[in-house]
């Protein structure tokens, strides 16, 4: 081989060599994340679940003690106001009375009966009174026609008069109840049961769906017992707890969003559904976290801004997710909140800059936890590292990952 061919290949080797100890010593580029920097909308929620509920609804109670008959009526079932029959029961069977019960209630009987003709009597006694008084004004008033008679005995037969009056309507009023405690105390030997009597019926008051049924089935009830409920499910409403330091925020009428509710799948025709803030509770209310903290909390209300097929296919109580927009702005530059970082008092980010790190300290309007308001330091399309590490610095180079 010939010496120039010989040191061709050294001089090969050599630079070989050195191309790979510059390449070993070299700094390489960081791999980062990458974000533009784009002008857009920006929406300031807060956020939390609920819960829908129904608007109206009616709790149907016995009127009486008595036996319910099985209801045929099931949850989900139709009612019309007026004419579905809710219920049907009959009332309760007088108890039977032993001896010493219907002496007594004989003895109540007797008394009651001697009240009335005492009463009777009184009521004789005023109306020969009245009479009398009557009489004697007539008498005195003929008298004093003559000049026989003196003003202050007219005047006093005129009281007379008036006093027997006011006597008979008492004498009168004390037969009535009389006669009425005669039939109480009848009514306590009633012992025969009538099989053909009427039931009670309870029919609905509104046009709706039975929302939960208490008694299915037959038994004795007491007055007041729960036997179901019922209410117009297509009228339901949101009910959400949010922190106190959120609810100060929430306005009635403002934008809500409804997500999470079960129409993000295949073939749904809504995924967000429309809502407003109808009102919020006046108290608040303390509620323990699932970590054991106590918060305050205030219930909000939030109707549907539109009777839309989504919120047809809610019922009572299922669970939502509410984003109530408390601040909206239009065009404005945004930056991803993952690419900010605290420089001192200030927030920074690194831009993108010929593949190397520069960092730039900006200007922050609102923010909504995804994406800040740029007011200074920024500009649309510009390149920012998201999430930057302790690996890159101003001046380092970067390569997109």
């Amino acid at each position: 081989m010939s010496s120039w061919l010989k040191r061709s290949l050294w001089l090969i080797v050599i630079l070989a060599g050195a191309a790979l100890f510059v390449r070993a010593f070299e700094s390489q580029p960081v791999l980062v994340d990458i974000a533009t920097v784009e002008r857009g909308d920006l929406v300031v929620t807060v956020d939390d679940d609920g819960r829908t509920r129904l608007r109206e609804r009616f709790v149907i109670s016995a009127p009486c003690d008595g036996q319910l008959l099985r209801t045929p009526l099931k949850a989900g079932a139709a009612v019309s106001a007026n004419e579905t029959e809710l219920a049907e029961f009959q009332p309760r069977v007088p108890e039977l009375l032993d001896a010493r019960a219907r002496a007594a209630a004989n003895a109540r009987v007797e008394r009651a009966a001697a009240a009335l003709e005492q009463a009777k009597a009184a009521h004789a006694q005023s109306e020969a009174q009245l009479r009398y008084a009557t009489a004697d004004l007539l008498r005195r008033n003929e008298l004093m026609k003559t000049g026989s008679e003196t003003a202050h005995e007219k005047d006093r037969a005129e009281r007379d008069e008036r006093l027997a009056t006011a006597g008979l309507r008492s004498a009168e009023y004390a037969v009535v109840v009389a006669e009425h405690e005669l039939g109480l105390a009848r009514a306590g030997l009633v012992e025969d049961v009538d099989e053909q009597r009427e039931p009670t019926r309870l029919y609905s008051p509104i046009d709706g769906d039975v929302i939960q049924v208490f008694e299915e089935s037959a038994r004795t009830i007491s007055a007041g017992t729960p036997i179901l409920e019922i209410g117009n499910a297509s009228a339901i409403e949101v009910v959400a707890d949010f922190l106190s330091q959120d609810a100060v925020k929430i306005r009635p009428g403002m934008r809500v969003m409804v997500e999470g509710w079960g129409g993000d799948g295949p073939g749904a025709e809504e995924q967000v559904l429309r809502a407003h803030v109808r009102l919020l509770e006046p108290g608040g209310f303390t509620k323990i976290s699932a970590l054991g903290v106590e918060e305050q909390r205030v219930n909000v209300i939030i109707d549907p801004s539109a009777p839309t097929a989504g919120w047809r296919q809610l019922q009572d109580g299922y669970r939502v997710e509410l984003r109530v927009v408390i601040r909206e702005q239009k065009d404005v530059l945004l930056v991803p909140v993952g690419a900010l970082f605290r420089e001192k008092d200030d927030w920074a980010v690194f831009v993108v800059t010929q593949g190397h790190a520069e960092k730039r300290t900006v200007s922050l309007g609102t923010h909504n936890g995804l994406h800040a308001e740029v007011l200074g330091g920024l500009a649309s399309d510009e390149q920012v590292v998201l999430y930057p590490s302790a690996l890159i610095a101003d001046g380092v180079a970067i390569e997109a990952r």
